[in-house]
């Protein structure tokens, strides 16, 4: 997102080492129910024989086959651990994950716990839809877990935890080294070079998410200090909607999902595209060492630096088995496990796990540059009014200015509404 100051007080820079990984209620959240809830299980407690049933959801099947693959195989080591645990596993698409968990656990249903980043935490959250894991604080922070505080920070709303942090992601560029023998550095480098580049840009790829980190390339910001939308108050995230405007009349193409920029990366169409390090499993199958990461484009206004947040395990405060829920989540995020994680693209919130894989490893080294996604209520306002903001800008090539003055105008209004 943002050039190191660009939300102000509200949003802080992500410091992370380099060896670290990577819609709304309005009412505080209580504390979540906690059928048979204890005192958080010590690394040494997990060690003993799990006993019962989990169903668990994940999304990983969205990108590909190697975060699965190495998901499945972490699942399958604990319950080989545990032969008198029972784990029921379900893909959900992407898409659907937090409708279709908020929608079930609304009503006492869905599954024991899911795994997913933080997209929907606050609201979920706030709708005291999560049990509420601080009592894991300490145990996580303390070894073998060794969890950044940039991850526990990321994973706090309203001062409780809700998300037991596995890894840490932000989007940068992935491109090819043969098409792109040096990775374009800036604005201007972008467009000398827009014909082999690609951009994902639709509401079902994500787009807002994805266009974040050009807001401080521009010198643009989304909130201000007190919460409300600051993307009118100075050109710089209208420039970067006009940027991407100039760009689709040089030649880069745009996406409305990552899968078809993916295909188009490893057929040699484009160079390269911003994405995240869960791509990292399959272009590196498919491209080897053509594949390469960078930063994306430093503008007049600064750095790239993009949303950087943690994927991580919740549970259903509707669960009946909130002990044992903990209890697996510790023993999956033990570094042997999370290992097998990190080899596949995943940057794990263990700060003393390093990835063996080079392409994770230059995800590592930028992370620095990020932010941490906030978890700020008003953020609900942002997806969808900035999302249609950036289809429009795309699509029908309207006014950028007009744009986001109507995005910051709705979102405002939506934050305001009871």
């Amino acid at each position: 997102m943002q050039n190191r100051n660009k939300f102000g007080g509200l949003l802080a820079v992500v410091a992370l080492a380099a060896t670290a990984c990577g819609g709304g209620a309005s009412t505080a959240p209580s504390t979540a129910p906690s059928t048979g809830a204890s005192s958080a299980p010590s690394a040494a407690a997990t060690a003993k024989a799990l006993t019962g049933t989990l169903t668990i959801w994940e999304a990983y099947g969205a990108s590909g086959t190697s975060e699965k693959d190495a998901f499945d195989k972490i699942v399958a080591q604990v319950k080989a651990a545990n032969p008198g645990l029972t784990v029921t596993v379900t893909d959900v698409p992407f898409n659907n994950l937090f409708t279709n968990f908020e929608t079930q656990a609304g009503t006492g249903g869905g599954p024991d716990m899911y795994i997913a980043p933080n997209d929907s935490l606050p609201n979920e959250a706030r709708n005291n839809l999560l049990v509420d894991v601080s009592d894991l604080s300490a145990t996580l922070k303390a070894a073998p877990y060794n969890t950044s505080d940039v991850a526990i920070n990321a994973a706090t709303v309203d001062g409780k935890l809700y998300e037991i942090p596995e890894s840490m992601k932000a989007v940068e560029l992935f491109y090819d080294n043969t098409i792109l023998t040096a990775a374009p550095k800036t604005t201007d480098d972008w467009k000398a070079n827009a014909k082999k580049l690609g951009w994902v840009y639709g509401a079902n790829g994500g787009g807002a998410y994805y266009l974040w980190g050009l807001y401080s390339s521009f010198g643009g910001k989304i909130l201000a200090n007190d919460g409300k939308c600051a993307a009118a108050a100075n050109s710089g995230v209208a420039d970067a909607l006009k940027w991407l405007q100039d760009m689709k009349a040089a030649g880069m193409t745009f996406y409305q999902n990552d899968s078809n920029a993916k295909a188009d990366l490893i057929a040699g169409k484009i160079g390269g595209f911003i994405d995240g390090p869960w791509q990292s499993g399959d272009l590196s199958k498919a491209l080897g060492a053509k594949l390469a990461v960078a930063a994306g484009p430093t503008g007049p206004g600064g750095e790239w630096a993009p949303m950087t947040a943690p994927d991580g395990f919740y549970i259903n405060a509707s669960s009946k088995n909130i002990d044992l829920a903990k209890a697996f989540a510790l023993q999956f995020l033990l570094p042997a496990n999370e290992q097998l994680f990190a080899n596949v693209g995943h940057l794990p919130a263990n700060t003393t796990l390093k990835p063996s894989d080079p392409i994770a490893q230059s995800f590592s080294a930028l992370m620095p540059k990020g932010f941490a996604r906030p978890t700020a209520k008003q953020l609900n306002g942002y997806w969808d009014n900035f999302g249609n903001a950036l289809a429009a800008a795309i699509d029908k090539g309207t006014d950028t200015t007009k744009l986001v003055a109507d995005a910051c105008t709705a979102m405002d209004k939506a934050n305001a509404a009871p």
